[in-house]
């Protein structure tokens, strides 16, 4: 029981100490900024969300067969059920998305939204109508002009995507011809930890917590070409997603 004590002090000093590398990285890359380096500012925000996730317990388990489906270009779209998934866009794809993460961690983490944007993100207000037009717009000259965006289709980790696949990426994919790699993950997490808006009381759980384990169970690839319409290739998605 003492041994027991002794390594999860150590456990949870170590985290803290990668947790504190990782906001100071994210301090950095704002200087950054400031003076214009911004492909390295992408780097080191890059590096800060690797570390902060490994602080909060995240365990990356990905086996090797699905790696090579990260390096394909086309509309990558996830489930989006954990407040973490803002590390398997960061870490793990490093393409542009739309987000309303800047609302939840903006009072947390300083100018986060010119971080945000430097990385090319777009931030926006989902409760506003022309904010969410204006998202779709953007989605829509980044799969023009660069083949290569990540989009989580329920919008939110308060509606899972059983229940709400936003027919845009079918309508994304037609316009463009370009595929859509549709990605499945799940935590593996003993603990009974859930996110009620407290962004540092959340933190500070995670980092006590024990380890969560990151894992992908399953990713398929749709070409829009091998789909009559539209509402075919919306159709599959959902089937994928369980969600018809």
């Amino acid at each position: 029981m003492k041994n027991f004590k002794i390594k999860k002090f150590l456990s949870v000093i170590s985290r803290l100490n990668i947790f504190i590398l990782s906001y100071l990285l994210y301090l950095f890359q704002l200087i950054l900024i400031l003076f214009n380096f911004k492909n390295f500012a992408k780097k080191l925000f890059n590096a800060s969300a690797y570390f902060c996730s490994i602080s909060l317990g995240i365990n990356y388990q990905i086996e090797q067969n699905f790696r090579k489906f990260f390096l394909k270009e086309g509309i990558h779209i996830s489930n989006h059920d954990n407040p973490l998934d803002i590390f398997v866009a960061q870490t793990l794809f490093k393409i542009k998305t739309i987000t309303t993460v800047d609302r939840h961690l903006k009072n947390f983490l300083p100018f986060f939204e010119v971080s945000l944007k430097n990385y090319g993100h777009y931030c926006f207000d989902y409760l506003n109508f022309y904010e969410r037009k204006s998202a779709y717009l953007f989605l829509d000259r980044v799969c023009k002009n660069e083949k290569n965006v990540l989009i989580y289709p329920s919008g939110s980790i308060y509606t899972p995507i059983t229940k709400r696949l936003s027919k845009s990426v079918s309508k994304l994919s037609m316009i463009h011809n370009i595929e859509v790699i549709a990605w499945k993950f799940f935590f593996d997490d003993k603990s009974d930890i859930t996110y009620d808006r407290n962004i540092g009381k959340y933190i500070f759980k995670r980092i006590y917590a024990d380890n969560l384990v990151l894992r992908i169970e399953k990713v398929k690839v749709f070409n829009p070409n091998d789909f009559e319409s539209l509402e075919d290739l919306h159709f599959q998605l959902c089937l994928f997603y369980s969600a018809c």
